[in-house]
Parts: structure tokens; C-alpha cells; sequence
């Protein structure tokens, strides 16, 4: 008869049974049910082998066979079966420690093989012990602009010229490259230590300042520049694919710079009288000289925005240029890309030269759509360019950067006229403080209107500019 209640087999009950006496029995031998892992990971602190945390404590530095300590700290792991050590290239405990983590992760992403040619070639390897070794690796895994990379390439050139006292000729300019590059690129890398970055950086001021206060924050202003741009060669988005360096730290990792020197533009010239002398001199006899001046003062086009401008980005019924990147050629930047306001006036004068146009380029190109420029950049209208800059310091332009300070004038004009933010829009920069920087100057003479402020005349008495007169004192009558 049925009870209503589960039967169970005595061969389950056995083996129920048989569970408190095992259980009783592992705690009696002192074994503990955890697995492997949880024993691991209670023995390092709780923490896992992917943290900078867990290496610390077990870095080590090398000895070699006289007994010398290396200088910098390294690890060892065993890894699926396999013993491998690997060198840390830092004497700096915490940065090590964050490496060998970074070592941990690559070996669970790319296994044994795939880390040891990342973080240890074998072999010969490529040698990038030399700054013209490293710039030609560096070129390869540089995705960005080419005329950006140039000039990281001739900044880091330069330095190590300097350092080296090699004498400056023209030379360096040739296509093969002179004396002057070609001891630049067989400087070691090591060479730019901070001592010796230090002492090129008070150098270059000092030949170039002289006792001009003037000249001396301009060499500043440039030895910044050479500066950031020699350490953008190193920087960690390259260096990450280049074999390491047998340095403490990057070249230019920890420069001190300069402090930033004002770069407000501060306008001298009159655009109107340039402008009247541009059209008598360049409208007819050197159009294209003339259109360059027009997009860069009306526009505030840059140099390679006017250098690659096509007819089809200007939309005359709208009064707009149309900035974007074409077969042409890309932009200095994402925030490059943008639409430019012009007056009827620019629409005007650009519709006419269109009528006449046989070429899709604005601006018509030399022979074969190329300057004649042998070094430095290279424009497809580079002889426009230069016969305008020619022209632009004959006329009082005297800045060297003569074209661009078109630029800045156009920016300080719309600043006044409607603010700083409209300015920023119109010069498309990527953040406002660029503007602020560069771009805010005031054309128009500003004063306080002390007339206005004045009370009614005769409330107060009003010095009148006279030497004040005395009256003559008056004797009392006596009684």
C-alpha cells in the first residue's frame, strides 16, 4: 500500500550515508574545498597575475657573470608549460610592474610565440639604435599626415645636429641629403639624454636672443615647437610597434619647456590700402597671386585649403566656400571640414576669374602642377605662393610667416566685428581657446567716454587749465 512519500534506493542511501564521514574525515586531514584557483588567488592577496599589484614584489634585476646588478627590473612566468623571462627596460618599480602585467595580458591574447616577438625579438632584430633607423621605422607605422611626420623627422634632425656642432650648409637641402642629415641620422638614439637636451635648449636661445629681448621670445617660441615635435617621434603610439630602446626613459619624455609666450596678433596693416595695392599690382598681372590674397584675407583659407580649393567647392548663390576633404587632397584636421561664409564682393571677383577658368583648381598650378620648391614642403602652387609672399613684404608684411598673418587679420576683423565665438566658427578651430589665444586682438580704438561720465557742468567746480590767480586779502576795519 502506498504511503504517498518518495521511494528511495537503499543504493542512494549508502552513498548519502557515505557523504558525512568523507566530509568529516577531508576536515579531520586538514584539506580545505576550495579549488586550485581560489588557493592561488587567497596565497597572492586576492589579486590576479593581470595586475600591476601582483609583479611588484616579484621583479627582480639581473646579475650578470662579474656580479653586476642590472639596472632595470624583470620577469619570469610560467606559461601553459614553458619558462620565460622577459626584460622590463625600467628601473622604475611601478612603471615595470605595470609592464609585466601588460606582458601577462599578451600572453593570454597572443600566446607565447606571438609575446615573445613582441616584447623579445629574437635574433639580430631591426636596429633602431640611430636616429635615421628610427625614423624610417617610425615612418612605416605612422598613420597619420606624412607632412606631419616630416616635421617630427627634421625637429629631431635638427637637435641632434646642434647637439653634434655639425656645420649648417646648404647641402642639407639636396635631394640625397648633405653632410648635414646624414650625420643627424647616424647620431644614437641615446644621445638625447635630458642633460643634454637641457643644455641645446639654453643654447639655441641664447645664439639666436643675443640682448634682444624680442629675439629672444621668438627663439623661445621656436625651441618649444622643435621640442614637441622631436618628442611626438618617440611618442607611445609609435614606440609601441618599434623594438624598445636601451634607454631609462624616451628621448624628450620629461623636457621642460619654455613657458608659453602670449601669441595674440596684434594687427599692422590697413587690408583696405593692401588691398587697393593688390588689385592696381596683381589682378591682371598675376591673377593667381591675387586670388591667393583674396581667399586668404576674405576666407581666412589656409595655405593648403587655397593650394587644393576646386571651382566646385564654392557655391556662388549660397556665399559659401565648401572646406572638405576631395581627390584633391585631405585637411589639416577633422575640425577643418566646414562651410565658409563669403561677401558679394569676394563672390564677385572669383565668378570672374571662374569665367575664364580652364583648369578645376582655383588656383593654377606651375608646370606640371608643381612648384619649384627643391626641399621643405611642396604645394601644387608653390610659385604663386612665393611670388606672393614676395609681393605681400614689398607692401609692409613683414612677418615671416607673411601669407598666414593674411589669416590672422581675417580672424581679428571678425572677432571685432561679431566676438570671439563667431571668429572661432569662422577660422574652424577645434576648441575656442585656440582663438582665444591667437585670434582675439581688437582693431578698434576702445576708450572710456569720460565725457559721459562727467556731473552737470556747475555742480563741480571744473579746473580750467589757468594758473589759479590769488585775491588780495582784504583788511579788517576796526571798530
Amino acid at each position: 500500500m502506498s504511503t504517498g512519500k518518495p521511494i528511495i534506493s537503499a543504493t542512494v542511501k549508502a552513498l548519502k550515508a557515505n557523504d558525512i564521514p568523507n566530509k568529516a574525515e577531508q576536515t579531520g586531514t586538514g584539506r580545505r574545498g576550495k579549488s586550485g584557483k581560489q588557493v592561488a588567488n587567497q596565497n597572492r592577496g586576492g589579486v590576479g597575475k593581470n595586475s600591476a599589484n601582483y609583479w611588484k614584489a616579484r621583479l627582480f634585476k639581473p646579475v650578470n657573470d662579474r656580479g653586476e646588478a642590472s639596472p632595470h627590473f624583470s620577469m619570469k612566468i610560467q606559461f601553459k608549460g614553458k619558462r620565460v623571462a622577459f626584460t622590463l627596460g625600467t628601473s622604475n618599480q611601478e612603471a615595470a610592474a605595470a609592464k609585466a602585467a601588460g606582458i601577462y595580458n599578451d600572453l593570454l591574447a597572443l600566446g607565447i610565440e606571438g609575446t615573445l616577438a613582441k616584447h623579445r625579438p629574437t635574433g639580430k632584430g631591426e636596429d633602431v639604435s640611430t636616429l635615421g633607423a628610427w625614423i624610417e621605422a617610425a615612418r612605416k607605422v605612422f598613420d597619420k599626415s606624412p607632412t606631419t611626420f616630416d616635421s617630427y623627422a627634421r625637429a629631431a634632425r635638427n637637435i641632434a645636429a646642434s647637439i653634434l656642432k655639425v656645420e649648417r650648409t646648404k647641402k642639407r637641402f639636396g635631394r640625397k641629403g648633405g653632410s648635414f642629415r646624414q650625420q643627424a641620422d647616424k647620431t644614437p638614439v641615446s644621445l638625447f639624454t635630458p642633460r643634454a637636451v637641457q643644455e641645446w635648449k639654453i643654447r639655441y636661445v641664447k645664439e639666436r636672443g643675443a640682448n634682444n629681448p624680442a629675439r629672444q621670445r621668438s627663439a623661445r617660441i621656436s625651441c618649444n615647437s622643435y621640442l614637441q615635435s622631436a618628442r611626438s617621434l618617440f611618442q607611445e603610439d609609435i614606440a609601441k610597434h618599434l623594438p624598445p630602446l636601451e634607454m631609462e626613459e624616451r628621448p624628450f619624455e620629461k623636457v621642460d619647456f619654455y613657458p608659453r609666450e602670449s601669441m595674440k596678433y596684434h594687427s599692422k596693416i590697413d587690408p583696405s590700402i593692401l588691398l587697393g595695392k593688390a588689385r592696381a599690382d596683381l589682378a591682371e598681372a598675376n591673377p593667381e597671386a591675387f586670388k591667393i590674397l583674396l581667399l586668404a584675407l576674405g576666407a581666412g583659407l589656409r595655405r593648403g585649403e587655397i593650394d587644393r580649393l576646386l571651382w566646385r567647392q564654392i557655391d556662388f548663390d549660397g556665399g559659401e566656400i565648401h572646406i572638405e576633404i576631395t581627390e584633391a587632397g585631405g585637411l589639416k584636421s577633422a575640425s577643418s571640414t566646414g562651410k565658409v561664409a563669403i561677401d558679394s564682393t569676394l563672390c564677385g571677383l572669383l565668378r570672374g576669374f571662374k569665367a575664364k577658368a580652364t583648369s578645376q583648381y582655383v588656383v593654377v598650378g606651375g608646370a606640371g602642377e608643381g612648384g619649384s620648391r627643391a626641399w621643405g614642403q611642396r604645394y601644387r602652387c608653390q610659385d604663386a605662393f612665393d611670388s606672393l609672399l614676395s609681393w605681400l613684404r614689398k607692401n609692409g608684411v613683414e612677418d615671416r610667416r607673411a601669407l598666414h598673418t593674411l589669416r590672422k587679420e581675417a580672424g581679428a576683423i571678425i572677432a571685432t566685428k561679431s566676438g570671439i565665438y563667431s571668429a572661432s566658427k569662422f577660422l574652424r578651430h577645434s576648441d575656442i581657446k585656440t582663438t582665444a589665444q591667437h585670434y582675439a586682438d581688437n582693431k578698434e580704438r576702445v576708450s572710456i567716454d569720460l565725457g559721459a561720465l562727467m556731473p552737470a557742468e556747475g555742480t563741480i567746480p571744473f579746473p580750467s587749465g589757468q594758473p589759479e590767480t590769488k585775491k588780495p586779502a582784504t583788511r579788517r576795519k576796526s571798530a
